[in-house]
């Protein structure tokens, strides 16, 4: 089954992956906010969906239910869904590779999420962008 990931980020002004990456290509324009980046990562092109603005908030709100139903300390949920809350601009990660397949894939998120002082949620976890697990069955790890 292919790698799936979301990043989560609360700028409130368009991302552009070409700060972070040499290879990308996008629909973005001068007036044209990007609905995606292919950004090529070693011999592979992936593709970050951008979620349209409109969808953003019910789709943070079910991701707010989401996490209130897997966090049980109440302190740590309450910071957990605070800070996903200001969620501004998601990203979706599509790719017919693994992780395992290529690394720097996984990396890519977190370069991503550090870049924009966001979030990853994959494998059911969500992470910060130095790696630390907030929760999930990666904590388990």
């Amino acid at each position: 089954m292919p790698a799936s990931a979301a990043i989560y980020i609360q700028y409130d002004t368009a991302v552009d992956l070409s700060d972070l990456f040499e290879d990308v290509k996008s629909d973005n324009g001068l007036f044209k906010t990007p609905t995606f980046f292919e950004v090529r990562i070693g011999d592979d092109v992936v593709r970050f969906n951008v979620m349209e603005r409109t969808l953003v908030p019910e789709h943070i709100k079910g991701f707010l239910g989401y996490i209130s139903s897997r966090v049980h300390d109440f302190e740590t949920r309450a910071d957990i869904c605070h800070a996903i809350g200001h969620t501004r601009i998601v990203l979706g990660l599509t790719t017919d590779k693994e992780f395992e397949e290529n690394p720097a894939i996984w990396e890519s998120l977190f370069r991503i999420a550090d870049m924009y002082d966001g979030f990853v949620f994959t494998y059911d976890s969500l992470l910060l962008p130095d790696g630390a697990v907030l929760f999930g069955p990666l904590m388990d790890d």
